[in-house]
């Protein structure tokens, strides 16, 4: 029986590629599933799991107060065990076309509201002495090389000294988290010509490009019992292209 039956998953950002599918994951494992959306991405999560097997779903709208967000999902499906942070699709902009108010909007959004979810759910987990938070990235946050990004690349890098610092303070809680860094995955490429995408291809050392499933099984492995000594670490998942 998977280790994950019964344990209630909050996800933000379930609706798109990566997130989507470690939703599903989850859900074959068993656990019961709390998607955190806007209203059109709410409705992708309900076409998308519809027919799931293996565990239940629930969708709650985001904004507002995160203790109250936090008291709906426990109301609904009980104390959350994993909380996971998927990345939303990147918003490009050149530095030099950049406005003060699209910074703003991108760092509050990118930066400032997963920190504080994150905080609600540590809070809830400490008190509790376990729990897991897992933070995706665009690999931009870690490396800066990819143009046009700068405001996310910012807002991410940020969330990930941030998610560096939770792990050191929530360790002693039986808290662990970690992040996963990811570069040109499947959906990044789709609407990509085909010349582009082969040459995209050929840089990466593994020649193709990252697939959604294989994240989510990096997620439930870290949020898995056999990760328990991993806390303050980022997994790149770059088909070698980028290494530490």
């Amino acid at each position: 029986m998977s280790e994950f039956k019964g344990k209630t998953v909050v996800i933000l950002n379930a609706s798109s590629g990566i997130g989507l599918s470690v939703a599903s994951a989850f859900l074959s494992q068993g656990a019961k599933i709390v998607a955190i959306e806007n209203q059109a991405g709410l409705d992708v999560v309900k076409s998308s799991l519809n027919g799931a097997h293996g565990g239940e779903y629930h969708c709650i709208e985001a904004g507002g107060d995160c203790p109250a967000l936090f008291d709906r999902c426990e109301k609904q499906v009980g104390p959350v065990d994993i909380f996971i942070c998927a990345a939303p699709p990147i918003d490009n902009v050149r530095v030099l076309d950049m406005s003060a108010a699209s910074l703003r909007e991108i760092v509050e959004d990118e930066l400032v509201a997963p920190a504080l979810l994150m905080q609600e759910a540590a809070r809830r987990m400490a008190a509790r002495g376990q729990g897991r938070i897992i933070v995706f990235f665009s690999m931009s946050a870690k490396t800066g090389v990819h143009t046009n990004t700068a405001p996310f690349a910012a807002a991410k890098g940020g969330l990930l000294a941030y998610a560096r610092v939770m792990a050191a303070e929530l360790a002693p809680y039986g808290v662990t988290v970690n992040s996963i860094a990811t570069s040109l995955f499947e959906p990044q490429v789709v609407n990509m010509e085909k010349t582009e995408r082969d040459a995209l291809a050929k840089a990466i050392p593994v020649r193709r490009f990252g697939r959604p499933a294989e994240a989510a099984h990096a997620a439930v492995f870290l949020a898995s019992n056999d990760a328990a000594f991993i806390t303050g670490e980022t997994m790149n998942m770059s088909g070698g292209r980028f290494m530490d």
